[in-house]
């Protein structure tokens, strides 16, 4: 499939060096850096099915009586207390 690209200069003139120095084609060391970075998010959302580690427990008494878990206005003013 042919496309158009637009590119910084710094970033082209990078990419026809290596290009230059692989023997290849300014097209094909594109197509293969983004064929990297696409199989690094593969790599990544394949990785986020993976499970998670345990989150630790703690003991204590539990919830404190009086808390109403269930009202903003009310935690709120239990964080603001010294």
């Amino acid at each position: 499939m042919r496309t158009t690209l637009t590119l910084r200069d710094d970033i082209y003139r990078e990419i026809r060096q290596v290009a230059a120095d692989q023997g290849c084609s300014v097209g094909s060391v594109i197509e293969d850096a983004i064929g990297l970075l696409l199989a690094r998010r593969r790599q990544a959302l394949d990785g986020a099915d993976r499970e998670l580690p345990p989150l630790p427990l703690f003991s204590g008494g539990g919830l404190q009586p009086g808390i109403d878990l269930d009202s903003n206005a009310a935690l709120s003013e239990l964080l603001d207390e010294p």
